[in-house]
């Protein structure tokens, strides 16, 4: 299965990205997005797979460097 992920970002001008991943991403992961890394607050299916694929939609905000 392919996961077709479109991220958006809060927080932050970001434009976000519409990313293929091999596994579905998950609450609380860490997902690096160019020079920046962001932490997933939402995950939610566009709409029902198809075939091989998979439309989800990713919320995420920045994450805060020590």
């Amino acid at each position: 299965m392919i996961y077709k992920v479109s991220f958006v970002i809060i927080g932050r001008h970001h434009p976000g990205e519409i990313v293929n991943m091999d596994t579905p991403p998950h609450v609380g992961d860490k997902i690096q997005l160019g020079d920046e890394t962001f932490e997933i607050t939402e995950v939610v299916d566009l709409i029902p797979p198809r075939g091989e694929f998979a439309y989800l939609h990713a919320t995420c905000k920045p994450v805060e460097e020590d």
